[in-house]
């Protein structure tokens, strides 16, 4: 999930316990509720501090391997909120500040609940987190919510004339009208959607200037709630769709994954890769679905994409025809051994490995270039691809633990 989106679920979380609780005998309310939008939106972001050392370790692999790694776990979450709550309590030390244990009680809460929140989030999507570890190091895929969501931008509409700083709602009103702008003119957003959105941003919005502050926070609140159980029902539903239309298309063909991620406010459109296998082939299969046919056909999903029309990939024509419910964009066959020799055979390709979850591979020259189809949005090598071969099978610096989400293929 993006950082913004991490921001001001955080917030309104924030301000929604921060009200929910009887006010505290030594912080002032306005000390308060600084501690806790301050702590759930640092906290919030916080698992994403892995980047500082991903960039310091300087490959690609590296922050494959390492972004949203140990720093998303639950060990790692519990181990920033520790330190969250340590910082807090130092500077409640520095301005001579004595709690009370309710006060503890209070920080120690959203400190936990703000890391945790941070992954609980990010499993929404196709990226995918492995919480469990050390005791499980498989990932973990949501499907279910798009990267950038402007329909869990709206809910912070709730805070705008609840939130007593006039800079705070002037930034949620700016990144609201972004939202909105986006939706009705950048082209990724049916005209119905982007109404939806307008409709949810402007009933938020009232709520928040004329009912009870705790009214509209929980209106904020059961809003998030409620779109992402919307986009997770909707997404399970389009997976048992895909998966029976694979096996009335593909009857020969065993099918290990289907990858979905959903258009942004959009719960009808996903793009969708499938991962299939026969006794001597290996298949990646690219398309968009809509669940809605008679609404939205596929192929108008397909144009709704936010995506380059470039790949390093090369996709051939799918050998079935496309419907309103399904476009078929392209597909890959490997012979079954081409993915496991890599991976034994070469260092970099067994660490991409780690990550692809719908990986490919292509003979180049003398070498081979090995990707993850999830993310081939251009020509030449992009950040889930590497060339290995010949004097090119650079390792990543930081080893990961991380079983392969592909281990069905690999053998292991």
């Amino acid at each position: 999930m993006d950082n913004l989106t991490h921001t001001l679920v955080s917030v309104l979380v924030a301000e929604t316990v921060h009200r929910s609780l009887p006010p505290s005998a030594v912080l002032s309310d306005r000390a308060r509720r600084t501690v806790a939008i301050t702590v759930m939106a640092v906290g919030g972001n916080l698992p994403d501090a892995d980047v500082l050392y991903t960039t310091w370790a300087g490959s690609t692999l590296d922050y494959l391997l390492h972004h949203r790694g140990h720093t998303h776990t639950v060990p790692g979450a519990l181990v920033l909120s520790l330190l969250l709550f340590a910082a807090v309590r130092l500077w409640w030390w520095r301005r001579k500040v004595t709690p009370s244990a309710g006060d503890l009680w209070f920080l120690a809460g959203l400190s936990v609940l703000a890391t945790l929140l941070h992954i609980g989030l990010d499993f929404t999507n196709s990226y995918g987190v492995h919480p469990f570890w050390p005791v499980d190091d498989h990932w973990y895929y949501g499907d279910a919510v798009f990267i950038v969501e402007p329909l869990l931008w709206a809910c912070a509409a709730a805070l705008l004339f609840v939130l007593p700083g006039r800079i705070g709602r002037i930034l949620i009103a700016v990144v609201l009208m972004a939202g909105l702008g986006l939706s009705w003119f950048a082209g990724f957003v049916p005209l119905i959607f982007a109404a939806l959105l307008t409709a949810l941003v402007a009933g938020l919005a009232a709520l928040s200037r004329f009912a009870a502050p705790r009214v509209a926070l929980a209106a904020g609140i059961v809003a998030w709630l409620a779109l992402t159980a919307t986009f997770v029902a909707t997404s399970r539903t389009a997976e048992d769709r895909v998966e029976a239309l694979l096996a009335d298309r593909f009857p020969q063909a065993r099918t290990l994954d289907v990858v979905l991620t959903p258009m942004p406010a959009d719960p009808v459109c996903r793009e969708v890769l499938t991962v299939q296998t026969t006794a001597e082939q290996y298949v990646l299969r690219r398309a968009f679905h809509s669940l809605a046919p008679g609404l939205i056909t596929a192929e108008r999903c397909s144009r709704l994409f936010p995506s380059g029309a470039e790949r390093t990939a090369p996709l051939t024509p799918v050998a079935q025809p496309s419907t309103a419910e399904i476009a078929w964009d392209g597909e890959l066959a490997l012979p079954a051994g081409v993915l496991p020799g890599l991976a034994g055979d070469h260092c970099a390709a067994d660490a991409l490995l780690q990550f692809a979850r719908a990986p490919w591979a292509v003979a180049d020259g003398d070498g081979w270039i090995v990707g993850d189809l999830r993310y081939d949005r251009e020509a030449g090598l992009g950040m889930a691809e590497v060339r290995v071969g010949p004097g090119q099978d650079e390792c990543p610096h930081l080893p990961a633990p991380w079983i392969p989400p592909r281990e069905d293929v690999l053998g292991g």
